[in-house]
């Protein structure tokens, strides 16, 4: 398949950072070329990347639901010593990532679509728009929208924290 040589490491990247797993992305990518290969949907596509792309997306997503983390938080005497504080940081960093990703599974498809090229792809509105045949302007209008969601769904989360029991 040529898009695996024209695109495979694009793919592989954004599967890597939808994840947060470096082990279950060679998976994924069988699987999203396995749907690809079984699609005739691709096969009709314009711009068979943006197909890929959106296939990917949702594969990740899909993933991502499929595991459904749970974080437990850290008692007092768990916390390392300061010298050692760089180490949690990433590890808050990546459990805040983890939540963001985990609400963003909540967003409708084109949202979440959106919200994954612009904020984590870093692509520019009118790429977008290109890619999914939408309008920039609507694709802002969309993008916002899905940011007000997800500030909502993390605030409910935070003050609503889940608790094992």
């Amino acid at each position: 398949m040529e898009l695996l040589n024209t695109s495979g490491v694009r793919l592989h990247a954004l599967l890597a950072r939808l994840t947060l797993s470096e082990d279950v992305v060679g998976d994924l990518m069988q699987e999203l070329f396995i749907r690809l290969c079984r699609s005739s949907g691709f096969d009709n596509a314009k711009d068979p990347f943006a197909y890929a792309y959106r296939v990917a997306i949702n594969l990740a997503f899909e993933w991502r639901r499929s595991m459904r983390l749970k974080f437990q938080p850290l008692d007092e005497d768990c916390l390392p010593a300061e010298n050692a504080r760089s180490s949690l940081d990433v590890a808050i960093q990546t459990e805040e990532l983890q939540r963001v990703l985990d609400a963003t599974s909540q967003l409708s498809s084109l949202a979440r679509d959106v919200v994954v090229m612009h904020y984590i792809e870093q692509q520019p509105y009118e790429d977008i728009g290109r890619r999914l045949g939408k309008k920039p302007q609507y694709l802002r209008s969309l993008s916002a929208k899905a940011l007000a969601q997800l500030r909502m769904v993390l605030a409910d989360e935070k003050n609503n924290p889940i608790t094992e029991g």
